[in-house]
C-alpha cells in the first residue's frame, strides 16, 4: 500500500530537523520472510531509538527458536520509500491464538525486557504527517481481536502511538539502570549504598586472599555456548518457570551469547578462582547500555563470597572501562538494585480490543480480576 503525507498528528521534541518531503510517499507491507541479519535492517537498527531486544541477531533468533516452540507467528510490517525502497520503520510483531481469540503482540515472548518499533530516526516527522498510516498498517497486519504492546518505555510508547491506536497505561513495575559517571570510582562511591559497597569490597578481599589468583574475563565467543549450559545448570531448582530450562530457550540464548559476542551485542563473563569456576553473567549491549539478563554461582563451592554481588559490580567497572555509561538491571522491582546506584524506569503497556469478540474476552477478564 502506497500512502503520502497529510495532515500533522504528532510532533516529537527529539526528532530529526530534516525538513519532510510532502511528495514523498511510503510503502506498507508485511513482510513475512523480512531478514533480520542482512544489512538494510542493521542499519536501519542504528538509526533508530529501538533497545538490544530489537537488535538483529536477537529478533532473528527470536523469530527463529522461540516463536514456532511457543505457537506464536510471525508478522513484520514494513514502511519503505516508494521512490528506492529504503526502510523507515519495521514493526516487530506476533500473533497467537488463545481460546479462539487473536492476540496481536510485540514480539516478546516472555523474553524482552523492553519492546520497541524500530524506525529511522530521521523519518519520525513524516511518519506523524502520513495520512491513513494506522488504518493502512492494520489492514496489512489482517484480522485479529486484540492488541497488546509490553513492556514499552518512553520513548518506544511514543513510537508505538505513530502506529496503532489504544491507550497506555503504566505498569505496577518498573525496570532500573544506573548512569554510570565518567570516573567509575568516583561515581561507585557516591552512589553504591555504603553498607553494600563494603560488604563487595570485603568480600572480594576474601576471596582474593583463600586463592593464589581470581579472574573476572569477558570469554571469547567460541566459549559462549558451553557458559550459557553451564549457567542453565546451576540454575536448575532455583527460580520457578525458569524459562532457560526449557531446551530451545537455552539453544536460544546459547547463539545470542555466541553470536552476540562476535556482532558487539552480547556480552558473557566468567569469575573464576584458580581455575575454577565460579560463577558466570550474561547480557545484551547496545548504544552504550548494558542489559543483565542471566547470572548463575557455584554456591555449592562459593557461596562464603557472596560472588553474585561482587560479579556485578565487576561487570560494571569493565563496561564502563570498555566505553559503557547505562547499567540496566533489567525489570522488576527487587530490593538489591537500588544499592547498586541505580533508578527506576517506568514501563507502559497498551491492551486494547479491537474486536466485538476481543471487547468481550477483555470484558470477562476484568470481570474475573484477570488480565490477558
Amino acid at each position: 500500500m502506497i500512502m503520502s503525507n497529510q495532515t500533522a498528528k504528532h510532533v516529537y521534541k527529539n526528532s530529526s530537523e530534516i525538513p519532510v518531503n510532502a511528495d514523498n510517499s511510503i510503502v506498507i507491507q508485511q513482510e513475512s520472510d523480512f531478514n533480520f541479519s542482512g544489512n538494510e535492517y542493521r542499519d536501519l537498527f542504528r538509526q533508530s531509538f529501538a533497545t538490544a531486544f530489537q537488535s538483529p541477531v536477537w529478533l532473528d533468533e527470536l523469530y527463529k527458536q522461540l516463536a514456532p516452540n511457543r505457537g506464536a507467528t510471525k508478522i513484520v510490517i514494513t514502511g519503505r520509500d516508494s521512490a528506492n525502497g529504503s526502510l523507515k520503520f519495521v514493526l516487530p510483531l506476533i500473533t497467537r491464538k488463545l481460546k479462539g481469540i487473536t492476540l496481536l503482540e510485540s514480539a516478546d515472548l516472555g523474553v524482552c525486557d523492553y519492546s520497541a518499533p524500530v524506525v529511522h530516526q530521521n523519518h519520525l516527522d513524516q511518519l506523524a504527517l502520513t495520512d491513513d498510516l494506522k488504518s493502512q498498517i492494520k489492514k496489512e497486519i489482517g484480522k485479529f481481536d486484540i492488541i497488546r504492546l509490553k513492556p514499552v518505555r518512553d520513548q518506544s510508547r511514543m513510537e508505538w502511538e505513530l502506529f496503532f491506536d489504544g491507550t497506555f497505561e503504566q505498569l505496577d513495575f518498573s525496570s532500573h539502570e544506573a548512569a554510570l559517571g565518567e570516573d567509575y570510582a568516583v561515581w561507585r562511591e557516591d552512589n553504591f549504598e555504603p553498607k553494600h559497597r563494603k560488604k563487595i569490597d570485603y568480600n572480594i578481599r576474601r576471596i582474593t586472599n583463600h586463592h593464589e589468583s581470581v579472574s573476572f574475563d569477558l570469554i571469547p565467543a567460541n566459549e559462549c555456548g558451553e557458559i550459557i549450559t553451564k549457567i542453565q545448570a546451576l540454575r536448575a531448582g532455583r527460580f520457578e518457570g525458569d524459562p532457560i530450562q526449557q531446551d530451545f530457550v537455552l539453544s536460544f540464548y546459547k547463539k545470542i551469547a555466541e553470536q552476540g559476542q562476535l556482532e558487539g551485542f552480547a556480552r558473557t563473563y566468567v569469575l573464576k578462582a584458580d581455575g575454577k569456576f565460579v560463577g558466570a553473567l550474561f547480557g545484551l549491549t547496545n548504544d552504550k547500555t548494558h542489559h543483565g539478563m542471566l547470572m548463575a554461582c557455584d554456591y555449592n563451592a562459593f557461596s562464603k563470597f557472596a560472588p553474585v554481588f561482587s560479579m556485578v559490580d565487576l561487570l560494571m567497572a569493565d563496561w564502563h572501562k570498555d566505553g559503557g555509561r547505562i547499567c540496566d538491571f533489567d525489570i522488576g522491582d527487587e530490593p538489591f538494585k537500588p544499592k547498586y546506584g541505580t533508578k527506576p524506569v517506568k514501563l507502559f503497556k497498551m491492551t486494547e480490543a479491537v474486536s466485538p469478540k476481543g471487547k468481550l474476552a477483555l470484558k470477562l477478564l476484568e470481570t474475573a480480576n484477570k488480565s490477558i
